[in-house]
């Protein structure tokens, strides 16, 4: 069995005897290991003692151990990181506590707020590169962001929100089921959280856009998506992620997954939520076949070198 902890680095595959490197096929340098294992701690281990208390109230927070991995994988010490959807602002703090400098674009006060005390903590906690978090739409890039700081980032690394389609926690309290913490904030229409499945593909669009000229040449664009499920009908939110990516001019590299179970003694162990389990065996009691889902899909993209020579064009 591969060592988890070693499941994001890319193994050498050796030379053959009498075979000169220069005449076998170029690897991509971009291409990383396509399997992230970062369900070896659960998510509250991941955040203990890391981030601000009430960083758990966000409905769709990314899980700390993947920001890790893939900042690690596709930047530099004293490289600029870019989430331009920061909700509690994970990526800031992991990029700090990396020696990476991190900007967050994110459009609700309080959760901005959040992020904010969320990278002081980083800071504190002997964090040494810089974080920064402000109150801008995201659609709007490349508003917002400081002029000296457009075309210098090695990587945005962001995951969307999934629209209406809350995420949130589900409890027994005293009987029927209660969902909380799935709420957003803000019903702001420019609020991605609070658009339809149309309106949320086109709002992405709009970010990804806004995001090619803010890449250094060749910079990394990974975001993280899982398909979603409404009303018992599965969308594949990844799948048009990367059309609508591919349309704005990034090129695809690569899809990695990220598994969210842990892996112990040879088997797979799931980390699902209780209402995860809930839908799914309600959706099979209605006869569709339904699996609990145990990663995420991470679509890896590339502004190309001649990026602006294209648009030029």
């Amino acid at each position: 069995m591969v060592d988890p902890r070693q499941a994001h680095v890319a193994p050498v595959e050796p030379v053959a005897s009498g075979e000169s490197p220069s005449t076998r096929a170029t690897v991509d340098p971009a291409l990383r290991v396509s399997v992230l294992m970062v369900g070896q701690r659960s998510v509250a281990a991941q955040r203990r003692g890391r981030y601000v208390a009430g960083s758990g109230a966000h409905p769709a927070r990314m899980v700390p151990d993947l920001a890790r991995a893939l900042i690690a994988d596709y930047t530099q010490p004293g490289d600029w990181v870019l989430d331009p959807l920061a909700g509690i602002g994970t990526t800031q703090v992991e990029a700090i506590h990396l020696d990476r400098n991190a900007f967050g674009i994110e459009i609700d006060p309080g959760w901005v707020a959040l992020a904010r005390a969320n990278t002081a903590l980083a800071r504190s906690q002997g964090g040494t590169g810089t974080g920064r978090v402000v109150t801008a739409d995201a659609t709007r890039l490349p508003r917002g962001i400081p002029t000296s700081l457009r075309g210098q980032f090695q990587l945005v690394l962001t995951s969307p929100p999934y629209g209406r389609t809350m995420h949130g926690r589900v409890e027994h309290r005293r009987g029927p089921l209660v969902r909380f913490h799935n709420r957003y904030g803000m019903p702001d229409p420019a609020n991605l959280a609070h658009r339809r499945r149309t309106g949320l593909i086109d709002g992405i669009s709009a970010v990804l856009a806004g995001c090619v000229p803010l890449l250094a040449p060749g910079g990394i664009v990974a975001v993280v998506s899982r398909p979603w499920r409404r009303d018992h009908v599965l969308h594949d939110l990844p799948g048009q992620i990367l059309r609508a990516a591919v349309c704005e001019e990034l090129e695809f590299v690569q899809d990695r997954k990220a598994i969210h179970a842990a892996a112990r003694d040879g088997l797979l162990l799931a980390r699902h939520s209780f209402y995860q389990l809930h839908v799914t065996r309600q959706t099979r009691a209605k006869g569709r076949p339904a699996l609990l889902p145990q990663h995420d899909y991470v679509a890896i993209l590339r502004r190309p070198p001649d990026a602006d020579h294209a648009r030029r064009q």
